[in-house]
């Protein structure tokens, strides 16, 4: 099939300007504590946090600006959020906050949208991203005493890829083959397209009990990086998916047009999440979206 061919057959979803929020889940790795990044209209981010064991949510800053939802990640505890920012006026820093609120406790410059952002590999490290601006770096406060972390500098520049990789290694994907071919494809409401062509993806199953949860990268597309999520053996998964992980105690966790579900295994049996919510509802606040 011909690139331009596989280009039509592409979920609308995919290809044409949204209408619905779009989600980013963020999972802690040693707790039931995740951050739902919400975006819309596409240049307003809202953070909420999410216990996934009470399903108790706390809705957080609103950012005029835009958040690197591949480059972000949370500390083991859930307690800590590293992100990168790019602000109205264009300026892009990397930022340690204690979400849902973005006010940051250390951050510094980072040059454009290269690099940026960070990953925990583990419960006493933060490895930062940073593209070095001006000799900065979150590594210089590697030393502070208001983090229980030390924070290293990772020499690997790059953008979505070479923090994402990592967070999904340390949580439990495994990659299954290299990258599919990138190819350029013309889309009517991009300037910029590629079609990943038969990308092999990442698999990941958290016991012998759940299904495997499939996850593949599709190109960079209307709306930026474009996954697919995949469930074995289940339809609960469809192109309409932004994001969808597993947390710590083993739910799925779904965020789909503007909304977000958890699924027990008993609710995975039955194709019934145990809790759901819809944040379409939300807007900024009336005055100019600040981050806080």
């Amino acid at each position: 099939m011909s690139v331009s061919s596989a280009a039509k057959d592409l979920p609308e979803i995919w290809i044409k300007p949204r209408t619905t929020a779009r989600l980013h889940i963020l999972r802690a790795h040693g707790s039931s504590k995740a951050v739902i990044i919400r975006r819309k209209p596409s240049k307003c981010v809202h953070i909420i946090s999410w216990d996934t064991k009470s399903d108790a949510l706390e809705y957080g800053s609103w950012f005029s600006g835009r958040i690197y939802s591949e480059r972000c990640d949370l500390s083991w505890d859930g307690h800590w959020m590293v992100y990168l920012a790019m602000g109205s006026g264009g300026d892009t820093w990397n930022g340690i906050c204690a979400p849902p609120w973005l006010r940051t406790v250390a951050d510094v410059p980072n040059m454009g949208t290269w690099a940026g952002g960070g990953f925990f590999p583990d419960a006493r490290t933060l490895r930062s991203n940073d593209n070095w601006c001006h000799d900065r770096s979150l590594s210089e406060f590697s030393k502070s005493k208001k983090f229980p972390f030390s924070i290293e500098h990772m020499e690997s520049g790059g953008e979505v890829f070479p923090i994402l990789s990592h967070r999904l290694e340390r949580d439990g994907w495994k990659r299954e083959g290299d990258f599919g071919e990138d190819q350029n494809i013309s889309l009517k409401h991009s300037s910029y397209s590629k079609l990943c062509v038969d990308d092999p993806g990442w698999s990941w199953q958290p016991s012998p009990k759940h299904p495997v949860l499939r996850m593949y990268y599709r190109g960079y597309l209307v709306h930026g990086y474009t996954f697919e999520f995949r469930l074995e053996d289940s339809d609960i998964l469809d192109p309409e998916v932004d994001w969808a992980t597993w947390d710590a105690k083993g739910d799925l966790l779904v965020a789909r047009v503007g909304s977000i579900q958890r699924y027990t295994l008993a609710g995975l049996k039955n194709g019934s999440p145990v809790f759901s919510i819809d944040f379409e509802h939300l807007s900024p606040p009336t005055k100019d979206a600040q981050s806080e």
